[in-house]
């Protein structure tokens, strides 16, 4: 993905203190992590597009994000990698959180509605945090929780410490998975169907979650105009908080 100045200091502007970026915008450590501490944006984690479960390759991409100052690797289990609730992840997670600790980093995963299913009685979320224990850090979308028919806080809390941030995004009509080629939008927080303010109070309640991340995977119009429509209704609300603008 490019390196959008202009878009990084519009979402500064709107109030931000951070994002979350993919892999390095624009490929330059160095360049990214300079535009970013001009505009005073930490570096909140960042997901990988790389092939994770290859060591070279994902080794590769722990040096980049390292490089770009960020503190974590996120990653998103494929659907297939969950079919048996994960049993067949766990080690490969465990040896991808070993790459990343080399480079001082921690190791996340995402989840979608995939891991909010149940097997022999228990979520694969869970499933997957009791083996893994405190190798690897959560990070909740709140969202793809409720497609998956969960209640994110009450996942949240389940989860307690070992979720660090939670993905915010809401939409007025939820697709059936984040896998299907249904299509949807999704709307600026706090204006569809997903409320954030019970996951916002478990995630207060655990007190080891240290960002929440607007996020979009579709959206009408412009993101910059909806991240600072979402920004504006979290403080507002008490939600969350930003630069005094």
């Amino acid at each position: 993905m490019g390196l959008d100045a202009p878009a990084l200091q519009s979402i500064a502007e709107a109030g931000s203190l951070g994002v979350e970026t993919v892999d390095v915008p624009g490929g330059d450590p160095a360049e990214a992590r300079r535009v970013l501490d001009d505009l005073g944006l930490v570096v909140a984690s960042s997901h990988t597009w790389s092939e994770w479960s290859e060591p070279d390759a994902f080794r590769r991409a722990t040096d980049a994000v390292a490089d770009l100052g960020s503190p974590r690797i996120i990653v998103s289990p494929s659907p297939d990698d969950l079919v048996d609730g994960g049993a067949n992840l766990v080690d490969r997670l465990g040896a991808a959180a070993e790459v990343a600790r080399e480079r001082g980093l921690r190791l996340g995963i995402h989840t979608h509605d995939a891991e909010m299913r149940v097997v022999d009685g228990e979520r694969v979320v869970d499933r997957l945090s009791r083996a893994l224990g405190d190798a690897v850090d959560i990070q909740i979308d709140i969202f793809w929780a409720v497609v998956g028919g969960a209640d994110p806080a009450e996942v949240i809390r389940g989860l307690g410490s070992r979720v660090v941030s939670l993905h915010l995004k809401d939409g007025i009509t939820l697709p059936p998975s984040a896998y299907g080629d249904t299509p949807f939008v999704n709307v600026p927080v706090g204006s569809g169907a997903v409320d954030p303010a019970p996951s916002v109070a478990a995630a207060e309640d655990i007190g080891s979650v240290e960002w929440l991340i607007v996020e979009f995977d579709h959206v009408d119009g412009s993101a910059v105009e909806a991240t600072r429509a979402s920004l504006d209704y979290l403080v507002s609300q008490g939600l969350g908080r930003g630069r005094v603008r």
